[in-house]
């Protein structure tokens, strides 16, 4: 079920017990601008990213790879290193900006109250360590806890997550499982402290579709039950329709539509959305012909103060060389285009 959208940004998400009441969101991302030192200058990887997440909701962001998607993420937890580095903007978990955090405060939050899921679990977990060794360890980062107490914590957490035989898992190492199997490792300590956010960074993409939709339903099960929001990102918008509550497309750094899932997909605005959608084969009409976007993304060293999808637009005009601004055509959704699509005469041409 989509969430309602209030006007300050609260939303009310659902659960398997529910209705969320509405309430402020648990995160808050405004104007958030990420940028890198290159041989060219200054380039804007993020820029003036804005969002808000509810507790229990699933938030998608989609965009082809470059969008800056994964940099968003980074900037959120204060991953980003050297060229890069957050030049602006506010990313509110509650009260807190964790922007203005100190690096040792900011480490206490992370993995605590916001966790975050990586594309490869082979880069994300340890090889020479067992993975009990890997789950106690994160137990006992944020707390304190006896042995007997974080090992039966551990195999509790991979039962959760749909691994069987937790007892005999636990006693192996990452190369004896399965890609699946690995992933579903690091959700579980995503998972361990109840945090109030996780982020997922692709983390299917290298998964087969089985596998994906198993851990796409474990994840959703989860979230539900525990209120944990989650940022699915993503360049498969066919995951998002199935999964999200709400969804975000991301072009060249900035988001350039948003909205509930069921009505973006349904009714997109921005020429990006539509063409996004017309290349994925699970949404296309029956006997339609695939229409791939044409072109390649410009690199953001190249990107001017127009609209940066102009070039690959069949609707741009000399005004797509001014940067469009954002505006709200219907409750809860936003655009940036300066010719948008007009519902179902466009998407029926």
């Amino acid at each position: 079920m989509s969430p309602t959208v209030c006007p300050d940004g609260a939303s009310q998400g659902a659960t398997s017990e529910g209705h969320f009441a509405a309430e402020a969101p648990v995160l808050r991302v405004a104007a958030l601008r990420t940028e890198f030192a290159t041989a060219a200058g200054i380039v804007p990887v993020v820029d003036g990213v804005d969002f808000a997440l509810a507790r229990g909701e699933v938030l998608g962001i989609v965009g082809e790879s470059g969008s800056g998607k994964s940099v968003t993420a980074y900037s959120i937890l204060g991953l980003v290193e050297p060229p890069g580095r957050v030049t602006g903007g506010r990313v509110l978990l509650g009260d807190i900006d964790l922007l203005a955090l100190p690096p040792e405060a900011l480490a206490a939050i992370r993995g605590a109250r916001v966790s975050m899921v990586f594309q490869d679990p082979m880069m994300s977990l340890n090889p020479v360590l067992r993975v009990d060794t890997q789950i106690i360890e994160a137990l006992r980062a944020h707390g304190s806890i006896g042995r007997h107490d974080a090992h039966a914590r551990a195999a509790d957490a991979l039962a959760r997550v749909g691994i069987a035989a937790p007892e005999e898992r636990l006693r192996s190492y990452p190369h004896e499982l399965s890609g699946g199997m690995r992933q579903r490792v690091c959700i579980a300590i995503a998972m361990l402290h109840q945090p109030e956010v996780i982020i997922a960074d692709e983390p299917t993409t290298a998964l087969d579709v089985t596998i994906q939709a198993q851990i796409l339903s474990e994840m959703q099960a989860l979230c539900a039950s525990s209120g944990t929001a989650l940022l699915w990102i993503t360049h498969d918008l066919s995951v998002v329709a199935s999964f999200a509550d709400r969804v975000c497309v991301m072009y060249a750094g900035r988001i350039v539509e948003s909205g509930p899932v069921d009505v973006v997909i349904g009714a997109p605005r921005h020429p990006y959305t539509r063409g996004l959608l017309d290349s994925v084969p699970a949404l296309a009409a029956g006997g339609r012909r695939l229409a791939p976007i044409p072109g390649m993304p410009l690199a953001p060293a190249d990107l001017d103060a127009g609209c940066a999808f102009r070039h690959r637009c069949a609707r741009a005009s000399e005004r797509c060389a001014l940067a469009p601004d954002e505006t709200f055509p219907a409750p809860g959704r936003t655009l940036r285009c300066h010719h948008p699509l007009d519902r179902a005469a466009d998407r029926d041409s």
